[in-house]
């Protein structure tokens, strides 16, 4: 059975680099992004991270490790470079707070052979929020008085 759990982790890691790309792309140009994870694993003590306050349910979460590839097809060599410098440098100039408030723990560019591909390994934290409550115990009584 699958993780569900994981799969919200992937396509959040999707939606969280493609909000850091750039929208426009020159013209002539097509930009293909591939991630490939290498290692999905439970965040906290076997995924469960802590409680959600409203709605007031658990939370859990996971930890992705992928490599992110980004590659462009069509338009000149020099053009295709020149944008993915650009994006390589935009991605990396990152503040460490920017890079966190959308999960990425480290972003790391690694050589690729391909001169119109970019790549980095990326450590991605997710962290679900439930969408209803599931009656979480936050008190526990222990000045009870036993019977008899």
């Amino acid at each position: 059975m699958p993780d569900v759990l994981a799969q919200d982790a992937l396509a959040a890691l999707d939606s969280a680099i493609a909000g850091l790309l750039p929208s426009a792309v020159p013209g002539g140009m097509t930009r293909n992004v591939h991630v490939e994870p290498s290692r999905i694993r439970p965040l906290g003590l076997g995924g469960y991270v802590g409680n959600h306050v409203g709605p007031h349910a658990g939370q859990f979460g996971r930890r992705v490790q992928a490599r992110v590839s980004i590659g462009v097809t069509g338009g000149n060599d020099t053009n295709a470079h020149t944008y993915l410098v650009g994006i390589g440098t935009e991605l990396l100039s990152l503040s460490r707070a920017e890079r966190v408030a959308r999960g990425l723990q480290r972003l790391d560019r690694v050589p690729v052979e391909d001169a119109r591909t970019l790549a980095f390994d990326v450590d991605f934290e997710f962290i679900s929020t439930p969408s209803t409550g599931e009656g979480v115990i936050t008190d526990l009584v222990l000045d009870i008085e036993p019977d008899g």
